[in-house]
């Protein structure tokens, strides 16, 4: 991951993860989806399903990701700061504002709700 962050800008690193993403959700679940980032810079991407934890490599033919179903985990919102919990881990985000949060939360549950 961390020679991913290294030889790639900020976009690149977007576009490649978009690539990424794209070969992997089917065309519904690309019409809904989140790309997000943790705290310890966990390429995250919320869909109808669940969860992808992304692992990024220099290649895009030798990323791979964990899944975890969306009734595996439960999210939690304090302050700026949104936590997923998992049976065996918690993923982090950071936002600016608590709106930020609070907006990231409402979007989520919309598209567990679907």
């Amino acid at each position: 991951m961390n020679e991913f962050k290294q030889v790639f800008t900020q976009a690149q690193q977007f576009l490649l993860l978009q690539a990424y993403v794209d070969s992997k959700l089917s065309e519904a679940e690309l019409m809904n989806f989140m790309l997000l980032e943790t705290v310890n810079e966990i390429p995250v991407v919320f869909y109808s399903a669940g969860v992808m934890l992304i692992q990024p490599a220099l290649d895009l033919d030798h990323f791979s990701h964990e899944f975890i179903a969306s009734d595996s985990f439960e999210l939690r919102a304090e302050q700026k700061q949104l936590t997923i919990l998992l049976s065996e881990k918690q993923l982090k985000f950071h936002f600016k504002t608590r709106n930020e949060t609070e907006q990231v939360v409402k979007d989520l549950t919309y598209l567990y709700a679907l």
